[in-house]
This record gives C-alpha cells, structure tokens and sequence, in this order.
C-alpha cells in the first residue's frame, strides 16, 4: 500500500513508514554502546554470535542491563547485553533451543559438527 504510494507520487507518513520498516526488528547495545539490530524475539545467544562466533561459542552467561539473565531472556528493543564467556565453554545441542536466528544456528551446528570429526 505505502509502495503503490509512493510510486504514484502521493504523500506518505514517514513515521509510520519507520516504524513499519522496523517492526520486527530490535536494537540492543553492547556495553560500549555498540548498537545491534536483531529480529524481534532474538535471545542472548543469537546476540553473541552476531558479535562474533567464538563469542557466541564460549557463553556461560547474560547480562541485561547489568543484571544477570538466563539465556532463555528474550531480547528488548534498548537492552544493554553484556555476554559472560570462558575459553573452557563449548556450545551445546541444547542451545539450539535458546536461539531464533538462522545465523546463530548455522555457527552452533558448524562448532559441534567440527569438534565431532
């Protein structure tokens, strides 16, 4: 509908263009302010392995906004996520079930088939 609009010449409310472009994302921060955008729905895991995957593969814990989380803590739009690792940490099967993202899912599977061989 807004599309055809604008195709056609006709105005548009640009804040509801906005926040229809974004319904369905989240942006959280990092502790250094860093801003992520994740879909909505995302947990911690998904978070950390958007950051890098051998964050992601060595969590042992969440913070959001400076309280400690369980991984299972679905993300909110302006949470400050601090991830909590160990280099002794290594994924798990079980974390498939705490992740929304295909990118997460994707690192966990190529981690555990890779120490599988």
């Amino acid at each position: 509908m807004t599309a055809a609009k604008l195709r056609e010449g006709k105005k548009v409310d640009l804040k509801k263009l906005k926040l229809n472009l974004f319904a369905d994302r989240i942006f959280v921060y990092t502790p250094k302010g860093d801003i992520l955008d994740l879909p909505q729905g995302a947990l911690p895991l998904d978070f950390a392995y958007r950051l890098h995957s051998e964050i992601g593969d060595h969590v042992v814990g969440v913070k959001i906004n400076g309280k400690m989380s369980n991984l299972n803590t679905k993300l909110k739009h302006g949470d400050v996520v601090e991830i909590l690792t160990s280099k002794n940490q290594i994924p798990k099967t079980s974390w498939l079930d705490k992740i929304i993202t295909p990118h997460a899912r994707s690192k966990i599977l190529h981690s555990i088939n890779s120490r599988n061989k």
